[in-house]
C-alpha cells in the first residue's frame, strides 16, 4: 500500500490530473482501456474511462496496482508538478536532433512548466478563463498575419523598437509566462510552445544569439495565441535555410514574427530612403531592431524597399554581437515565485531542487544570479 505521504498527495491532486497521467501511462503502454480494466481487475471499461476523465477517483490498492501493470513509480502519478498527458508541445529544433533526446528534454521542461503552474496557483495568479487569440486561422494569408502583428505591436504600445518591451508585454499583459532555459546541446533546440488547458508557456534557448532569441520568441508567441486554431506539429526545424520552406502555418508564424519584430511604422522611422542600397546603414537598422541582416532583408524584399541584388548583399552580413550576454535563466517572475514559495514554507527545498533538475547549491547559485537570499540552509 502507498504511504502516509503518497496517501495525502494522492487526496490532494485533483481527480483530473491523475487521470491525465493514467491515459498517458497507458498510452505508453501500448495498452488500450480493455486490457487496463483487465489488469485492475474492474467490472468494465468505463471504469477507466472515468479514471482517465477525472470522474472516478483511484482507491490507494488500485494506485498501487497501476505502478506495476504500467510500469511506473507512484510519483509519476501523484507528482502536483507534473505534466504528462496534458501539456502539448511544438520545439524548433535542429533536424539532426534525435527523437528520443528531444523527448527527454521535454520532460525535464514539463518539469519547470509543472512548478511554473503550481506556484501560480499557490499565488491565486491563474491565468484568466478568457484567452488571448489572434483572429487567423490556416487559411489566412501571409498578409493577414502581418496585418495581426502590426496591430499588436500598436495595441501593445511597443513602440518603435518592438523587441525592447516585447518580453515584459507577453508577461504581464499577455499572460504567457516565459522561460529562458539552457538547452542540451546549446543551439541544438531553439525553442517551444507549451499548450495547457489553462495557459501557454514560451520557452526559449537563452544561448542563442540576441536575434534569434527574439525572432523565436516571436514566432513562438503566434503558436501560443493560435494555437486553439492551428495546433502546430511537435517538432519544427530551427535552420535558417528551412524558414521559408516548412508548413503554412510555419510560414504565417515566421510573417508574423517579422512583422512584429520590423512593423512598417519602424522601418519608416528607422531607414533613410535614401539609404536603402547602403548596406552598413541597413545593418545599423537590423542591430536597433534586434534582428539579424538576413531576417531584415526579407523583411523589406517582400515590402518592396528593396531589389534582389540588395537583399543578396544584406543577407552575406553577419549579425552584430549582443553587448548585454545571454538572459539569466529562467526569469525573474519564476525565480521570484519560487523564492517566496520556499521563505514561506509551502514548498521543501528538496523538492524544489528535484523539480528544477538542480541540486541544492545550484539552486542557491539560481537565487543569487538574481540577487536573492537563498531561503533555505545547505
Amino acid at each position: 500500500m502507498p504511504g502516509q505521504e503518497e496517501t495525502a498527495m494522492l487526496e490532494k491532486i485533483s481527480q483530473k490530473l491523475i487521470g491525465y497521467r493514467v491515459k498517458a501511462a497507458r498510452k505508453a503502454k501500448g495498452w488500450t482501456q480493455d486490457q487496463l480494466t483487465q489488469g485492475l481487475g474492474l467490472n468494465d471499461r468505463q471504469s477507466v474511462s472515468d479514471i482517465e476523465n477525472g470522474k472516478r477517483a483511484l482507491k490507494p490498492d488500485e494506485m498501487l496496482s497501476l505502478c506495476d501493470l504500467l510500469d511506473r513509480d507512484i510519483e509519476f502519478f501523484i507528482d502536483p508538478f507534473a505534466i504528462a498527458g496534458e501539456a502539448q508541445f511544438s520545439w524548433r529544433a535542429a533536424p539532426e536532433v534525435p527523437e528520443d533526446s528531444l523527448n527527454g528534454f521535454e520532460l525535464k521542461a514539463g518539469q519547470w512548466i509543472g512548478l511554473l503552474r503550481w506556484l501560480r496557483e499557490q499565488q491565486d495568479s491563474r491565468a484568466s478563463a478568457l484567452k488571448r487569440a489572434l483572429r487567423l486561422s490556416a487559411q489566412s494569408s501571409y498578409e493577414d498575419a502581418q496585418e495581426c502583428a502590426e496591430s499588436l505591436v500598436a495595441e501593445l504600445d511597443l513602440g518603435v523598437i518592438p523587441a525592447e518591451g516585447l518580453i515584459d508585454k507577453i508577461e504581464l499583459e499577455l499572460d504567457i509566462p516565459l522561460l529562458f532555459v539552457d538547452a542540451a546541446d546549446d543551439q541544438s533546440i531553439s525553442g517551444a510552445t507549451c499548450h495547457l488547458e489553462e495557459m501557454s508557456v514560451i520557452l526559449i534557448n537563452r544561448n542563442e544569439s540576441e536575434a534569434r532569441r527574439f525572432f523565436d520568441l516571436a514566432h513562438e508567441l503566434f503558436h501560443a495565441l493560435t494555437w486553439d486554431a492551428m495546433k502546430p506539429d511537435h517538432r519544427e526545424s530551427n535552420s535558417l535555410e528551412n524558414r521559408n520552406k516548412g508548413k503554412r502555418i510555419e510560414q504565417l508564424a515566421n510573417s508574423f514574427a517579422a512583422a512584429l519584430l520590423m512593423p512598417c511604422a519602424s522601418l519608416d522611422k528607422l531607414i533613410d530612403r535614401n539609404r536603402l542600397d547602403d548596406i552598413m546603414h541597413l545593418c545599423e537598422v537590423a542591430a536597433r531592431l534586434r534582428v539579424a541582416p538576413v531576417t531584415l532583408a526579407w523583411r523589406l524584399l517582400n515590402l518592396n524597399f528593396i531589389d534582389e541584388a540588395t537583399r543578396c548583399s544584406l543577407s552575406q552580413e553577419k549579425q552584430r554581437l549582443s553587448v548585454s550576454g545571454p538572459p539569466k535563466r529562467f526569469s525573474l517572475t519564476f525565480v521570484k515565485r519560487l523564492h517566496e514559495a520556499l521563505e514561506n514554507g509551502r514548498l521543501s527545498a528538496r523538492k524544489a531542487a528535484k523539480a528544477m533538475g538542480l541540486g541544492l547549491g545550484e539552486l542557491t547559485e539560481l537565487f543569487i544570479e538574481y540577487e536573492l537570499t537563498t531561503p533555505f540552509e545547505l
